[in-house]
């Protein structure tokens, strides 16, 4: 999932796992890399079972494309944070943030309950409406159709999540699921758990570098609302931030841009990583990605994250009756209503096919 103000260039190296990393959580990761280890010794290889986005694809037809993890082995001599050069955006991305994290600093003594329910809103709004739902299930993996009016509302709501604008964040995403947990993938855990969780952040030039320009997106860069959103993306933040000042002062900004901003990013980050590290596997993905019940609960339904890369397609994450997903329950009522039609769920012959008991 993708952020920030900065514009990919080229120009970078191949990721790797931080030996800081290491050293910080070194249980954390070098169990991840014996698992990594574990796949390129049994020479596992993935599908890529995606939609057709609009990839460039060799074989023309939307034909499964077989991609083999061995190649995605982290070279062990590249650090990722001092290992490279650094260029303007990525200093950007990474003061943007360190920004709204020392913002937070100031959130205790600035609270009162007012800010914090402004901070719970915007949660719901940027979190839900925004990233899980409109970015998502809806622009990224087309898992239901809404009106144009009702899309392009719940897709602003995700610009003011401040994980950059659509075009960019889809793109991502959806190289993500097309190369998952191989060296293309812009932030698998291969990498280290840091590099998934935050650091490939602040390397713009890697995903131009790993998967190319962004040309999966032409569905939405065909859309002037989107483009709209790409050239004034870092004026509505801004905008909001002066909205809330105005109507709260100072608790509203570090509640409603610093709190809920930082709560959401960790969030979004974390079905990167800790999704792709801890918990279940139901269904035979053949990559890594888990399902993670604590992390489905603060991520309104995406951290049964195994379901989604079985059927990314699936307006559905939460497939079995007690696994909660908010997002899903919203999508049933827009439904319901007859806001959101051509609604996809996994099939039970589609289930079959995923199955580890075949």
């Amino acid at each position: 999932m993708a952020l920030l103000l900065a514009s990919p260039l080229p120009n970078a190296k191949h990721l790797s796992f931080s030996s800081k990393s290491k050293t910080i959580f070194p249980c954390i990761i070098n169990k991840h890399q014996e698992s990594v280890y574990d796949y390129a010794r049994n020479n596992i290889r993935i599908t890529n079972n995606s939609p057709n986005y609009g990839f460039k694809r060799k074989d023309g037809n939307g034909n499964r494309k077989i991609l083999s993890i061995v190649n995605a082995l982290p070279d062990p001599n590249f650090d990722v944070l001092w290992g490279r050069k650094w260029n303007l955006w990525d200093v950007v991305s990474l003061g943007l943030i360190v920004a709204l994290h020392l913002l937070c600093l100031f959130a205790p003594f600035t609270f009162n309950w007012a800010a914090l329910w402004v901070a719970f809103g915007l949660y719901i709004i940027t979190g839900l409406f925004g990233i899980t739902l409109s970015y998502h299930r809806h622009l990224s993996h087309k898992s239901f159709k809404i009106p144009k009016w009702l899309e392009y509302i719940f897709a602003y709501c995700g610009v003011l999540a401040v994980q950059r604008d659509p075009i960019y964040w889809v793109s991502t995403h959806r190289y993500h699921h097309q190369f998952c947990d191989t060296e293309k993938d812009p932030h698998s855990p291969i990498g280290g758990f840091w590099f998934s969780h935050i650091s490939w952040i602040f390397d713009n030039n890697s995903i131009v570098e790993k998967c190319g320009k962004a040309n999966n997106v032409e569905d939405l860069e065909k859309q002037p609302f989107y483009k709209f959103l790409e050239s004034t993306y870092a004026i509505h933040p801004i905008a909001l931030g002066a909205l809330l000042y105005a109507f709260g002062g100072f608790p509203y900004v570090v509640w409603g841009m610093g709190v809920r901003i930082v709560f959401v990013y960790h969030a979004t980050w974390l079905v990167n990583s800790a999704s792709h590290i801890w918990g279940k596997q139901a269904w035979n993905t053949g990559d890594l990605s888990k399902n993670n019940w604590w992390l489905a609960m603060i991520t309104f339904g995406e951290g049964w994250h195994n379901n989604h890369h079985a059927f990314e397609y699936s307006a559905r994450q939460g497939l079995e009756w007690w696994q909660i997903d908010m997002t899903w329950y919203v999508i049933r009522l827009l439904e319901a209503i007859g806001l959101a039609i051509d609604v996809k769920l996994p099939t039970s012959v589609q289930k079959q096919r995923m199955a580890f008991n075949k």
